[in-house]
């Protein structure tokens, strides 16, 4: 099983649908829909300096150095990166920040998601977790998949808003809450301003998360919130 990642150049931002459209032409023969960019070959330098090539490897280091499902194309227009996946943490983190640092964009597949965006992107709202990868701006359905992903191995998830206000849902143990609860909060700026509730209904935590986006307060309304 391996980690797939996609890395290239966009002179302004671009959605995770925009993003998967254009790879979808480019697999089918479209090599003109990604253009050359010196970027993308210095971050590709910078990748194979830091996760060395596995013709370049020999047996005894195959195991403690090899990363790659197969290694990388060079290219000056997009480099498609796969690793296997019990490294996928390490390569994914560098690769993330080799595409900011490069003014790159990254898209990943599984997850849908394109982070970091084009340079001077600001994502309106991001949502992060204890163990999956942070996703800029998730849409409904994004939202709705990761509240069935809050559990054991992922303990809470936070919608940030650019502003730094915030939601956040954890539950179980992680969160200190008794098993098959979920704590609700909510913080407005400052650490004075910032609240918790629990509750045992799956629904109300999804619909936390919603209406913090859809910029509908009714959520506070609904529950007895306590200061923390």
């Amino acid at each position: 099983m391996s980690f797939d990642l996609y890395v290239w150049h966009e002179e302004q931002p671009v959605t995770a649908a925009e993003a998967r459209a254009k790879l979808e032409r480019w697999g089918d023969g479209e090599q003109e829909v990604f253009a050359a960019h010196p970027a993308v070959g210095r971050f590709y330098d910078a990748l194979l300096d830091r996760f060395p090539p596995l013709e370049s490897l020999g047996e005894d280091d195959i195991d403690r150095l090899g990363v790659w499902s197969m290694t990388p194309e060079r290219s000056d227009a997009i480099v498609a990166v796969s690793c296997v996946w019990s490294r996928a943490d390490d390569v994914g983190t560098a690769v993330l920040t080799l595409a900011a640092e490069h003014g790159l964009i990254c898209y990943e597949p599984g997850y849908h998601v394109v982070n970091p965006n084009a340079p001077g992107h600001v994502a309106l709202f991001t949502l992060s977790s204890e163990s999956l990868p942070t996703m800029p701006d998730p849409d409904a359905g994004r939202l709705e998949w990761i509240i069935g992903q809050v559990g054991k191995n992922n303990g809470y998830v936070i919608l940030e808003r650019a502003d730094g206000w915030f939601v956040q849902v954890g539950y179980d143990d992680a969160a200190g809450v008794p098993a098959g609860t979920y704590a609700l909060e909510y913080q407005e700026g400052s650490t004075d301003r910032h609240f918790r509730c629990q509750t045992t209904d799956r629904e109300a935590a999804l619909r936390l998360l919603q209406d913090f986006r859809a910029g509908d307060e009714r959520w506070k309304r609904r529950h007895l919130w306590e200061p923390l």
